[in-house]
Protein backbone atom coordinates (compact mmCIF):
# COMPACT_ATOMS: atom_id res chain seq x y z
CA UNK A 1 0.00 0.00 0.00
CA UNK A 2 1.11 3.55 -0.72
CA UNK A 3 2.81 5.22 2.28
CA UNK A 4 0.27 8.08 2.43
CA UNK A 5 -2.65 5.64 2.35
CA UNK A 6 -0.98 3.58 5.09
CA UNK A 7 -0.49 6.69 7.21
CA UNK A 8 -4.09 7.83 6.82
CA UNK A 9 -5.47 4.36 7.50
CA UNK A 10 -3.29 3.96 10.60
CA UNK A 11 -4.40 7.38 11.91
CA UNK A 12 -8.08 6.56 11.36
CA UNK A 13 -7.60 3.20 13.10
CA UNK A 14 -6.06 4.96 16.11
CA UNK A 15 -2.62 3.46 15.45
CA UNK A 16 -0.88 6.78 15.97
CA UNK A 17 2.69 5.50 16.36
CA UNK A 18 2.41 3.71 13.01
CA UNK A 19 0.79 6.79 11.44
CA UNK A 20 3.61 9.01 12.74
CA UNK A 21 6.19 6.63 11.33
CA UNK A 22 4.56 6.73 7.89
CA UNK A 23 3.93 10.49 7.92
CA UNK A 24 7.50 11.20 9.03
CA UNK A 25 8.84 9.31 6.01
CA UNK A 26 6.62 11.52 3.83
CA UNK A 27 7.65 14.78 5.53
CA UNK A 28 10.51 15.47 3.12
CA UNK A 29 8.50 14.83 -0.06
CA UNK A 30 6.03 16.79 -2.11
CA UNK A 31 5.30 20.46 -2.43
CA UNK A 32 5.63 22.88 0.46
CA UNK A 33 1.86 22.84 0.88
CA UNK A 34 1.84 19.02 0.87
CA UNK A 35 4.44 19.05 3.63
CA UNK A 36 2.29 21.46 5.67
CA UNK A 37 -0.46 18.85 5.64
CA UNK A 38 1.95 16.11 6.65
CA UNK A 39 3.37 18.22 9.51
CA UNK A 40 -0.19 18.94 10.70
CA UNK A 41 -1.03 15.22 10.61
CA UNK A 42 2.05 14.37 12.67
CA UNK A 43 1.16 17.09 15.21
CA UNK A 44 -2.40 15.76 15.39
CA UNK A 45 -1.16 12.20 16.05
CA UNK A 46 1.17 13.36 18.80
CA UNK A 47 -1.71 15.30 20.37
CA UNK A 48 -3.82 12.14 20.35
CA UNK A 49 -0.97 10.35 22.12
CA UNK A 50 -0.69 13.13 24.69
CA UNK A 51 2.85 14.05 23.56
CA UNK A 52 2.19 17.77 23.43
CA UNK A 53 5.82 18.93 23.28
CA UNK A 54 6.34 16.79 20.18
CA UNK A 55 3.04 18.03 18.75
CA UNK A 56 4.17 21.62 19.33
CA UNK A 57 7.40 20.95 17.41
CA UNK A 58 5.39 19.77 14.38
CA UNK A 59 3.00 22.73 14.62
CA UNK A 60 6.05 25.01 14.44
CA UNK A 61 7.31 23.07 11.40
CA UNK A 62 3.90 23.51 9.75
CA UNK A 63 3.92 27.24 10.53
CA UNK A 64 7.42 27.64 9.09
CA UNK A 65 6.36 25.69 5.99
CA UNK A 66 3.32 27.93 5.48
CA UNK A 67 5.63 30.93 5.39
CA UNK A 68 7.57 29.24 2.53
CA UNK A 69 4.55 28.49 0.33
CA UNK A 70 5.09 30.26 -3.03
CA UNK A 71 3.14 33.48 -3.60
CA UNK A 72 1.45 32.01 -6.68
CA UNK A 73 -0.05 29.29 -4.50
CA UNK A 74 -1.12 31.40 -1.53
CA UNK A 75 -1.15 35.15 -0.86
CA UNK A 76 1.27 36.55 1.74
CA UNK A 77 -1.70 37.43 4.00
CA UNK A 78 -3.03 33.86 3.84
CA UNK A 79 0.41 32.41 4.51
CA UNK A 80 0.88 34.64 7.55
CA UNK A 81 -2.61 33.86 8.88
CA UNK A 82 -2.29 30.09 8.58
CA UNK A 83 1.27 30.16 9.95
CA UNK A 84 0.01 32.18 12.91
CA UNK A 85 -2.64 29.52 13.62
CA UNK A 86 0.01 26.78 13.60
CA UNK A 87 2.31 28.75 15.91
CA UNK A 88 -0.67 29.36 18.20
CA UNK A 89 -1.33 25.61 18.19
CA UNK A 90 2.25 25.07 19.33
CA UNK A 91 1.92 27.65 22.10
CA UNK A 92 -1.34 26.08 23.27
CA UNK A 93 0.19 22.60 23.25
CA UNK A 94 3.01 23.87 25.44
CA UNK A 95 0.83 25.80 27.89
CA UNK A 96 1.39 26.47 30.70
CA UNK A 97 5.07 25.66 30.03
CA UNK A 98 6.35 28.17 27.50
CA UNK A 99 9.79 26.54 27.41
CA UNK A 100 9.89 26.69 23.61
CA UNK A 101 10.09 30.47 23.20
CA UNK A 102 10.57 30.24 19.44
CA UNK A 103 6.94 29.11 19.14
CA UNK A 104 5.72 32.11 21.15
CA UNK A 105 7.86 34.62 19.27
CA UNK A 106 6.98 33.08 15.89
CA UNK A 107 3.30 33.38 16.82
CA UNK A 108 3.69 37.03 17.84
CA UNK A 109 5.69 37.88 14.72
CA UNK A 110 3.13 36.35 12.35
CA UNK A 111 0.22 37.92 14.25
CA UNK A 112 1.84 41.33 13.79
CA UNK A 113 2.21 40.58 10.06
CA UNK A 114 -1.49 39.71 9.92
CA UNK A 115 -2.44 42.91 11.76
CA UNK A 116 -0.69 45.07 9.14
CA UNK A 117 -3.66 44.44 6.82
CA UNK A 118 -6.14 45.48 9.53
CA UNK A 119 -7.22 44.57 13.02
CA UNK A 120 -10.84 43.78 12.15
CA UNK A 121 -11.70 40.26 13.28
CA UNK A 122 -8.53 39.81 15.35
CA UNK A 123 -9.82 40.95 18.77
CA UNK A 124 -9.66 37.55 20.42
CA UNK A 125 -6.33 36.73 18.75
CA UNK A 126 -4.85 39.97 20.12
CA UNK A 127 -6.27 39.17 23.55
CA UNK A 128 -4.57 35.76 23.43
CA UNK A 129 -1.33 37.50 22.39
CA UNK A 130 -1.63 39.97 25.28
CA UNK A 131 -1.94 37.15 27.81
CA UNK A 132 0.89 35.23 26.12
CA UNK A 133 3.18 38.28 26.32
CA UNK A 134 2.37 38.61 30.01
CA UNK A 135 3.19 34.93 30.51
CA UNK A 136 6.62 35.30 28.87
CA UNK A 137 7.32 38.55 30.76
CA UNK A 138 7.04 40.84 27.73
CA UNK A 139 5.01 43.28 29.81
CA UNK A 140 5.18 46.32 27.52
CA UNK A 141 4.09 44.20 24.56
CA UNK A 142 1.29 42.75 26.70
CA UNK A 143 0.14 46.27 27.53
CA UNK A 144 0.21 47.25 23.85
CA UNK A 145 -1.88 44.22 22.87
CA UNK A 146 -4.34 44.93 25.70
CA UNK A 147 -4.61 48.52 24.39
CA UNK A 148 -5.32 47.23 20.87
CA UNK A 149 -7.94 44.76 22.12
CA UNK A 150 -9.63 47.43 24.20
CA UNK A 151 -9.92 49.64 21.12
CA UNK A 152 -11.31 46.77 19.03
CA UNK A 153 -13.76 45.72 21.75
CA UNK A 154 -14.95 49.34 22.03
CA UNK A 155 -15.60 49.40 18.27
CA UNK A 156 -17.47 46.09 18.54
CA UNK A 157 -19.63 47.36 21.39
CA UNK A 158 -18.20 44.91 23.95
CA UNK A 159 -17.92 47.38 26.82
CA UNK A 160 -17.09 44.91 29.60
CA UNK A 161 -14.20 43.35 27.65
CA UNK A 162 -12.98 46.80 26.61
CA UNK A 163 -12.97 48.04 30.21
CA UNK A 164 -11.17 44.96 31.50
CA UNK A 165 -8.59 45.22 28.69
CA UNK A 166 -7.94 48.87 29.61
CA UNK A 167 -7.31 47.88 33.24
CA UNK A 168 -4.94 45.09 32.19
CA UNK A 169 -3.22 47.49 29.76
CA UNK A 170 -2.48 49.88 32.63
CA UNK A 171 -1.32 47.10 34.94
CA UNK A 172 1.11 45.74 32.38
CA UNK A 173 2.43 49.19 31.50
CA UNK A 174 3.14 49.56 35.22
CA UNK A 175 4.84 46.15 35.38
CA UNK A 176 6.97 47.10 32.38
CA UNK A 177 8.49 49.88 34.50
CA UNK A 178 7.39 52.59 32.09
CA UNK A 179 6.84 55.45 34.53
CA UNK A 180 5.22 57.70 31.93
CA UNK A 181 2.36 55.27 31.55
CA UNK A 182 1.58 54.62 35.21
CA UNK A 183 -1.11 57.31 35.12
CA UNK A 184 -3.01 54.98 32.73
CA UNK A 185 -3.29 52.59 35.66
CA UNK A 186 -4.57 55.33 37.95
CA UNK A 187 -7.08 56.49 35.30
CA UNK A 188 -8.29 52.90 34.76
CA UNK A 189 -8.66 52.34 38.51
CA UNK A 190 -10.63 55.58 38.73
CA UNK A 191 -12.95 54.35 35.96
CA UNK A 192 -13.63 51.19 38.01
CA UNK A 193 -14.88 53.22 41.02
Amino acid sequence: MNLLNSAIEAELDGKYHRAISCYTKLSKRGSTLDRVGIFQAIARCFEKLGSLRKAAYWHVRAGEAYLKVPVGVMSPQERAYYAMLEFRGAVQDLAPDVSMPSAAYSYLKTLKACLKTGKEGYSHEMLFAAHLCAKIHEFRQAAEFFAETATQFEKEGQAALAKESRILEAQYYERSGDGRLIRKLRAAKGAMS
